[in-house]
Order: C-alpha cells, then structure tokens, then sequence
C-alpha cells in the first residue's frame, strides 16, 4: 500500500517541495495525473491502495465541469476519502475542491492574488499537538475562494481573502496559497507574461524575484511542520 497518493491537475502545477518531504520521511508516493484519464475508465487507484492524499492545484476552476469532466470523478473520488476518514491535504485548487465537497461554496473573487503576501496563521491543535498563532507571508496564485465548510476550523486568514486555510476533523487540511512552491516554481510564476494584467492584490515580477530568497524557506519549513501534524509517522 501507498503511503501518499498525491493528485497533479497540470504538468505546470507540481507539487514542489512535497516531493522532498514525502522522500525524506521515507514514504512511498504515487503521482496522479487526473486529467488524463478516460472518464468511462477504471480508476488507477483503488481506496484500499494508499493510507493518504494530498490534491495539488491548477488553473481551472471546481465549477468548470463541463470543460473539465474528470473534475466531478475528481469530486466523488474526494468525497469517498472523506467518508473513509482517509488524511487529505488540499493545495490552492485541492483546497477549493476539498471545500465543496465538505459542503462550502466555492466562487471567484474577481480579482487575483500573487505573490508572497501575509497571512495571519490562526493557533492550531492537530492529532494531540498545538502550535501558537504567527504571522507568515506565504505564496499566493488565485483568484477564486471558498466558504469555510461547516465544522472546519479557520487555520489561516488575510484582509484580502478570508479563508486562506482550514482544517477539518483531524485529517484534512487545506490551503488556499501554495507552501509547496519551490525557488524554481516561484522564478516560473514570476516570468508569466501575462503577470502586468493582472489586478488585486498583486506582487510584480521584480517583487517576486526579491522575495524568494528570504520569504520560500521559512513558508516550506511551515509546510514540513503541518505535514508531520497532518500524516505522523513513526
């Protein structure tokens, strides 16, 4: 059995650092690509062949089903994984699916936000552990958010997007900005040409190159943390 199951949506969006997490830990993992499936298919993987999952993100959005039609086998792959109280950790577009699954909302804000920013990171107690609030500033790309699903706890919030992360039960966790961003993640979004047009709270190409060096270290050593929260081993 799999130890980590982890769903990629686009070769663009990997799941950066999670890789080195995952390989130091000593886990096994298995990548997923979803939207290459056939949707009257089997399924590659069964429920019963991976302990966790972990959904990376990628620029289409949860309501977009009828471009995307693997997104509802998406849905009900996800919501089975709910029921079977399997640990799920949802990135930037995970989040959002891992959210209208557990019943919220999810809806564009019109406007975008890129670039490192700050986010207040609320206290957490997650499987008999606790941590004390602080300040992060952390990756973002997106432009559509959620409802915090019923029952979640709020675990990160800004003035610019209110649910930026949340947990549910003891197993699932999710983040609307992108902890597993790497250095060379980052320098790619940054050279996005399309970066100039767009509005909100959005960080230049200049501003996110200067960033790096100071900013991605400390958000992945955040990320590492919550992941030994999240899936403890032995």
């Amino acid at each position: 059995m799999l130890d980590i199951l982890i769903i990629q949506h686009e070769q663009d969006t990997p799941p950066g650092s999670l890789i080195d997490w995952v390989t130091g830990r000593g886990l096994s993992f298995a990548l997923w690509n979803i939207s290459e499936i056939e949707i009257s298919s089997e399924l590659p993987y069964s429920l019963d062949s991976f302990k966790a999952l972990v959904v990376c993100g990628g620029s289409m959005n949860t309501f977009q089903e009828e471009q995307y039609p693997w997104l509802k086998i998406e849905k009900d792959f996800l919501m089975a994984c709910v029921v079977l109280g399997k640990p799920i950790f949802g990135l930037c577009l995970g989040s959002q699916l891992l959210a209208e699954v557990l019943g919220g909302r999810v809806y564009s804000l019109e406007q975008w936000e890129i670039g490192f920013l700050p986010v207040e990171i609320l206290s957490l107690n997650l499987n008999g552990s606790h941590t004390e609030a602080r300040q992060l500033e952390v990756f973002q790309w997106h432009q559509c958010t959620f409802e915090l699903p019923e029952k979640a706890q709020l675990l990160a919030t800004n003035n610019f997007c209110q649910n930026q992360a949340f947990i549910y039960g003891s197993n699932i966790v999710a983040t609307q900005f992108h902890p597993e961003a790497t250095v060379e993640w980052i320098q790619e979004c940054a050279q996005t040409d399309e970066l100039d047009s767009y509005q909100g709270a959005v960080k230049t190409k200049e501003e996110i190159l200067s960033s790096i060096s100071s900013l991605q270290e400390p958000l992945q050593a955040w990320f590492f943390e919550l992941l030994n929260l999240w899936f403890p081993t032995k």
